[in-house]
């Protein structure tokens, strides 16, 4: 219940009223008496002390540390206060959170969606085990909430395959927080699951606040090291033909978003040194028109082409211009600037959690941490959502699909392939038809998650690799976002 600073002054004030009243009355009467009687054998302030002794112990003891101090705190240390009588009274259910999942670019868009499914599915078996139907991946709302008795049964999910919860790479002019598809506010409510591609979470902590609704929130950022980030990103889109249409349209020089402000601007008071600053973000838009559209010959020639046609080492520094100061409105915002915009937001989600340290847990994921160790690094998400202790989803239920999960990884990222075996072996000619047919299909689909296949392409992109980590243009912001990657990384690692 809450208690405001003004009815616990009035409570303390009424019997220290009463008293104070009793105190005036007797001293009348002793005073009527005193001069009717004249009594005055003893000095008046002794009989005075003996009278009214038990009276002034009782107010002492009333007033014993209720200062004024005491009941008017300051506001932060009444919701800490509030905070802990809250968690006293009511033990939380993990419906009671708002998740909110980031990823970005070729940083777990795909394996969080995977995800998300995994988490509505054990739901699902758990309390509606008779509709294994209930929730569909395609959709981009789910309710999880029985629509006769309102009951809920399962998070509330926002954000399917192909939209996000809000739309991504895009913000509020006025709170730069970031907004929906048709401008509304950024919200988190308890009970749901946000999907959210490459927030702009440029706002400060207090409007950040303002939109967790739910007061309690548990945020899930995925994140990659930004070198292997930015090659897969390269390697990605320059295949033939390409997966993504937005290449043939974008413009990856275009920092600026709609009102003319640029990424640079926006992230600089979060992760802006000596050396990243505003000269050395127009230094990076300089080295991408030097390569981009300034031969003669690639005037009107699409960015696409640009990554086919440039050698490698230009195509993966042009690509990676494009990831780290592109806004992304030259291409409707699909992609652009993700780089320094994971970088701002560690940097965000890090003051956000210090701001509201009880309501607000946030979990950092990689990627190359679930290729690594696939069932326990899904355990550790699933124990996250919700709960280590959570009995509703028991730990074995937790554990089954988190092995699940890896089978169904490695079957489609080639890891199961038998060693030794292929063409040259001791296979007839139909099982070496069979191998090459699966290994081509295996290939195809693990495309997006452009995994080394071969020794000479693992030579390749450690060779490209090192150009990045010595290329004076575009290694310090990368150097940057590495260092803040894995403090982030080292922070979550007791976080379950």
């Amino acid at each position: 219940m809450k208690v405001s600073r003004k009815c616990v002054a009035m409570v303390l004030a009424l019997p220290i009223a009463l008293i104070a009243l009793q105190i005036v009355g007797h001293t009348k009467t002793t005073l009527t008496e005193l001069s009717t009687e004249n009594n005055i054998s003893r000095p008046l302030h002794q009989q005075n002390e003996e009278k009214y002794a038990p009276l002034i112990s009782r107010f002492d003891q009333l007033t014993m540390n209720n200062t004024y101090d005491a009941y008017n705190l300051p506001k932060e240390d009444w919701k800490k206060r509030k905070k802990k009588q809250d968690n006293d009274e009511t033990e939380l259910h993990y419906h009671d959170y708002a998740i909110f999942i980031v990823m970005y670019h070729k940083t777990g868009y795909v394996l969080s969606r995977q995800l998300k499914k995994v988490v509505s599915m054990l739901e699902i078996e758990a309390n509606r085990p008779n509709e294994p139907t209930l929730f569909n991946a395609n959709l981009h709302t789910n309710y999880g909430t029985d629509k006769i008795t309102g009951e809920r049964f399962a998070f509330d999910t926002i954000g399917g395959w192909t939209r996000s919860s809000f739309a991504p790479r895009r913000h509020s002019f006025q709170t730069h927080c970031p907004r929906g598809y048709r401008h509304e506010p950024f919200l988190l409510k308890s009970g749901q699951i946000y999907m959210q591609e490459s927030p702009d979470l440029f706002c400060d902590v207090k409007e950040l606040e303002k939109a967790i609704l739910a007061r309690r929130a548990k945020i899930i950022h995925f994140v990659r090291n930004p070198y292997d980030m930015v090659l897969s990103n390269y390697l990605y889109h320059s295949q033939e033909p390409t997966p993504e249409k937005w290449v043939h349209k974008d413009d990856p020089c275009m920092t600026w978003y709609e009102n003319k402000e640029t990424l640079a601007s926006n992230v600089l008071p979060s992760i802006g040194t000596d050396e990243i600053n505003d000269k050395y973000f127009y230094n990076i838009f300089k080295m991408c028109r030097s390569l981009y559209q300034s031969k003669s010959s690639m005037w009107n020639s699409t960015f696409y082409e640009h990554l086919l046609e440039l050698d490698p080492g230009d195509g993966l520094r042009l690509a990676t211009v494009q990831m780290v100061a592109a806004s992304g409105y030259a291409n409707r915002h699909k992609a652009g600037g993700d780089v320094a915009r994971m970088a701002n937001n560690i940097v965000k989600l890090k003051e956000l959690q210090s701001y509201m340290p009880s309501e607000v847990e946030v979990l950092t994921l990689s990627t190359e941490e679930f290729i690594k160790t696939t069932a326990n690094s899904t355990m550790k998400f699933l124990d996250f959502v919700f709960g280590a202790n959570n009995t509703i989803i028991s730990r074995k239920k937790r554990w089954e699909a988190a092995q699940l999960r890896k089978k169904q990884f490695e079957k489609v990222s080639g890891k199961r392939r038998d060693s030794g075996k292929g063409k040259g072996s001791n296979m007839s000619p139909r099982e070496n038809a069979r191998e090459e047919k699966r290994k081509q299909s295996l290939k195809k689909k693990a495309s997006h998650f452009t995994q080394s296949i071969t020794q000479e392409e693992k030579e390749t992109k450690e060779s490209l690799k090192k150009l990045l980590h010595s290329d004076k243009d575009l290694a310090p912001i990368l150097k940057l976002t590495e260092t803040l990657v894995n403090e982030a990384l080292s922070a979550s690692a007791k976080v379950v």
